[in-house]
């Protein structure tokens, strides 16, 4: 679960990324906090992670000083979505190497059958152990997938798959984007949910990055 802040305000760039530590009173006290800039981003957004962890995604324009007022307003938010991640335990793969082997057989082929389908070109596709994304897709046209996808309900895993070619139409998360992604994919609003409160569990139960 995220919430964003829909206002952005624009200011001098500071780091890229920095990482505080929680406790203290400090903005996110009782667990770490991870501010993480991002170019396409265009508003503050919150997420907490399976492990406590808040991740700050702060716009090419924004503040750190902006992103931890929202922190601090987002107080309540915070304790609640940590809390829940303490009430639904993750689920554990103890046979993680050989579902990470069947991942590169059977996802890179998958996506490639989407992309003739719905008529995108794609460069390279890779399956990584990416630690908070389903997968991404760079101006050039490689995809990443997360190994996890073939944990997930066949719907949800096109819908990840659906979500990343359309990225090749409009690499953003504009209303264009999103038109693209519901005439590809009916079942994308039903899928968001899941990754949201089911899929989340599948991150911590195994090597996280």
């Amino acid at each position: 679960m995220q919430l964003a802040l829909p206002l952005v305000t624009h200011v001098p760039d500071d780091h890229a990324i920095r990482r505080s530590p929680g406790g203290g009173g400090r903005p996110g006290a009782g667990g770490p906090v991870v501010f993480a800039r991002h170019r396409r981003a265009r508003r503050y957004i919150l997420r907490v992670l399976d492990d406590g962890t808040l991740r700050v995604t702060l716009p090419r324009g924004g503040s750190k000083r902006d992103a931890q007022a929202f922190v601090e307003r987002s107080a309540a938010w915070i304790a609640k979505q940590r809390q829940k991640s303490i009430a639904r335990p993750a689920i554990v793969h103890p046979n993680e190497p050989e579902l990470r082997r069947r991942a590169t057989r059977e996802l890179p082929p998958a996506l490639l059958a989407l992309a003739a389908v719905h008529g995108v070109t794609v460069s390279r596709v890779s399956v990584r152990n990416q630690r908070s994304r389903w997968g991404a897709c760079s101006s050039r046209g490689s995809i990443t997938l997360n190994w996890r996808l073939v944990l997930v309900p066949d719907f949800v895993r096109d819908y990840v798959m659906v979500h990343e070619l359309m990225h090749r139409r409009e690499l953003n998360h504009s209303k264009r984007f999103w038109r693209h992604v519901a005439a590809a994919c009916p079942r994308h609003d039903e899928a968001r949910r899941w990754l949201l409160t089911e899929g989340q569990r599948l991150f911590t139960g195994g090597d996280t990055c």
